[in-house]
């Protein structure tokens, strides 16, 4: 089973400097309370939280020069529909910039440009599928590659930032994302499961956005 808490954290043009960059920096993991009235989608029997394949933690912040403002946690249950390629490139359009997949001995998880008309921030690089048909990623240059392998017990953790256009004002858009990704299974399941500074496997893409 994988456990996957995605950070994301939302900033103006004016938050760019050094003093707010660092505390974006300092919110790497967070803990993850399970509470039925917080999943999207139909509401589990607290007996039931954990039984799916991937459980998928959403926590959105937005910064203020005085304060980080949380949006609250969202909690999203998945079966086996989540692993493989969608039509864009995304897992079902859920967890933006990243894929998953399962093998018989492991997931594999893999970093994307998935595409996105609203984010102006585009990346190439070596695209596993360039060269296979009928996928998502057949002849385009832009990024695709495995970034790590996770086993029992192992804990991933891939740190990306994008720019995006609000079309109804104009301004750009700014996001600091954390992906914390643990496989093991729901008997292992803990609050702080993802509270380790530094996880087996980590990967980082940081565009200079201007």
């Amino acid at each position: 089973m994988l456990f996957v808490q995605s950070i994301t954290i939302g900033y103006y043009k004016n938050m760019r400097f050094p003093q707010y960059a660092n505390e974006r920096e300092k919110i790497i993991f967070l803990p993850i309370e399970l509470n039925p009235n917080k999943f999207l989608g139909a509401e589990p029997l607290k007996e039931n939280m954990l039984d799916c394949e991937v459980l998928v933690q959403y926590e959105n912040f937005w910064q203020y020069p005085m304060k980080l403002h949380s949006y609250g946690t969202k909690l999203q249950q998945f079966g086996d529909e989540i692993f493989g390629s969608s039509d864009d490139g995304s897992i079902q359009g859920t967890l933006s910039n990243i894929r998953l997949f399962k093998d018989e001995a492991d997931y594999r998880v893999a970093f994307c440009d998935d595409g996105s008309f609203l984010c102006h921030s585009k990346r190439k690089g070596h695209n596993e599928e360039y060269t296979v048909p009928h996928t998502p990623f057949a002849n385009k240059n832009k990024i695709n590659k495995t970034v790590f392998r996770l086993s029992d017990g192992d804990y991933g953790r891939i740190i990306y930032n994008n720019r995006y256009i609000d079309h109804d004002t104009g301004k750009w858009i700014y996001t600091r994302n954390v992906y914390n990704i643990v496989c093991c299974n729901k008997a292992a399941f803990r609050e702080k499961m993802f509270y380790r500074k530094k996880p087996d496997f980590e990967y980082t893409n940081l565009l200079y956005l201007r």
